[in-house]
């Protein structure tokens, strides 16, 4: 290999004191059968078979209601003034959102998430059978004031933030609700804060080392970026993980030509770095999506392993290295993929070198092996971090104070800086502040907007 390498009025309590008094002379239109009705003012379980209506907008079919939300389970109809849960075999309407799951009607005014049948109504708008909304009923189906839709309900803002044309409001799509750029329901009662079925980049720019030659070419620029941990580098056997994001395009699947981080000594086990693989995966001629961790000796590995990516597109990926006191595994967005063993006699720990950081390249080859793409999110750990920490957070930001983060480096600094921010945020921490460096100032690193943005989910 290499050696280095977010309370009704008065008024309408009254007209709901007066429709019950109408209900008990039998002479109220629409009134339930059964006055078994309990509605909770400030929210809590409410359980009831019929009876009762929501606090804005109408109900379909009888309901219970809680003012300010909580959790409803009916037989018939329901309905949550403040969002919540709320599950119904008939009707039901959520006034601010929430998770409503219907076989006939039910609407939510903000959006979120709403599975019906048909019918439904917002709370502009009235319900399908039942009920009449404060602005105004309908004989089938809701109608918001400058949207809705033809059959069932609608939404106060039309179609963009919910409304659909058949069912309940809440639409696939907008600012207000839907799966949009961020997916899920919204943060007024969706099912998701952050969203579930899609991501939005956090990071506007990222580092791009596009400078550097791509696949087999010299890599005469050397552009990288240079920093001193000092003593936080973790260095010797000590544990540590190296974790980053890289945008690998299809022509830097090269092995022993693209490497995107080295630090350490030569020596047996003397340095860490990661590189591409020189074989394609094993059973393919075409997928070349392979990676060689390397430890100057003993520890390297020029797998053949698939991946789960693909070295036919130009993608994003997440890299983590760990040493943990015994083997040196990588994991590749989230996954563990490869364990890397010793496969030298009498070498059963790491020797790593006490050096600067080099990110982008190994200029310790001659020429330098570097790589062309893109880097974000750069992390050193003095810790082995678990299985189960890289795979919930590598799509998110660190905050900067987490145990064991020596470095970070979100490389999101402004166009034109001359210089990296060391992100951690720890007490009595000294910031490792990155330099940008080239073989000439025109070939310095610099931070770009791609067009491919990072997958980061938003806080």
């Amino acid at each position: 290999m290499r050696t280095g390498l977010i309370g009704r009025s008065k008024l309408r309590l009254d007209v709901m004191a007066t429709l019950g008094l109408l209900c008990t002379a039998g002479v109220g239109f629409g009134c339930s059968s059964s006055t078994n009705s309990q509605p909770s003012p400030s929210g809590g379980a409410t359980q009831s078979s019929t009876g009762g209506n929501s606090a804005s907008g109408g109900g379909g079919g009888a309901s219970s209601a809680s003012a300010t939300g909580g959790t409803t389970d009916h037989a018939t109809g329901g309905a949550s003034a403040a969002g919540g849960t709320t599950d119904h075999a008939t009707g039901g309407a959520s006034a601010a959102g929430g998770t409503t799951d219907h076989a006939t009607g039910g609407a939510s005014a903000a959006g979120g998430t709403t599975d019906h049948a048909t019918g439904g109504a917002s709370a502009a708008g009235g319900s399908a059978s039942g009920g009449v909304s404060v602005a105004g009923g309908s004989a089938s189906g809701g109608a918001s004031a400058p949207g809705g839709s033809a059959t069932g309900g609608g939404n106060a803002a039309g179609s963009r933030t919910g409304g659909s044309a058949s069912g309940g409001a809440g639409g696939s799509a907008g600012a207000a609700g839907g799966s949009g750029t961020q997916g899920g329901a919204t943060s007024a009662g969706g099912s998701s804060a952050a969203g579930s079925s899609g991501t939005t980049s956090c990071a506007a720019r990222v580092l791009s080392l596009s400078s550097n030659a791509t696949g087999s070419a010299a890599d005469t620029a050397d552009s990288h970026v240079e920093a001193d941990l000092k003593t936080d580098l973790p260095i010797g056997n000590a544990l540590r993980t190296i974790e980053f994001w890289a945008f690998i395009k299809t022509t830097d699947w090269v092995g022993d030509k693209n490497e995107i981080f080295y630090y350490g000594t030569t020596g047996s086990a003397g340095s860490l770095g990661m590189d591409f693989g020189t074989y394609p995966v094993t059973g393919s001629t075409t997928n070349h999506a392979t990676l060689d961790p390397f430890t100057g000796g003993a520890f390297n590995d020029d797998s053949k392993l698939d991946l789960g990516i693909t070295s036919a597109s130009d993608q994003w990926v997440h890299i983590a290295m760990v040493w943990d006191g015994t083997s040196l595994l990588t994991y590749v967005n989230g996954a563990l993929k490869l364990t890397s063993k010793s496969t030298m006699s009498g070498v059963t720990a790491l020797a790593t070198g006490q050096s600067v950081l080099s990110i982008g390249c190994n200029p310790t080859n001659n020429p330098p092996a570097c790589f062309n793409g893109y880097l974000a999110e750069f992390r050193v750990w003095n810790v082995a971090r678990a299985a189960a920490d890289i795979l919930a957070n590598y799509k998110k930001s660190a905050v900067g104070n987490e145990t064991g983060l020596v470095a970070y480096y979100k490389f999101d600094d402004a166009a034109g800086a001359t210089t990296a921010t060391d992100s951690v945020t720890a007490a009595g921490h000294s910031a490792h502040t990155g330099t940008l460096k080239a073989d000439t100032t025109a070939h310095n690193p610099t931070f770009i907007t791609p067009a491919t943005a990072l997958p980061l989910v938003c806080p």
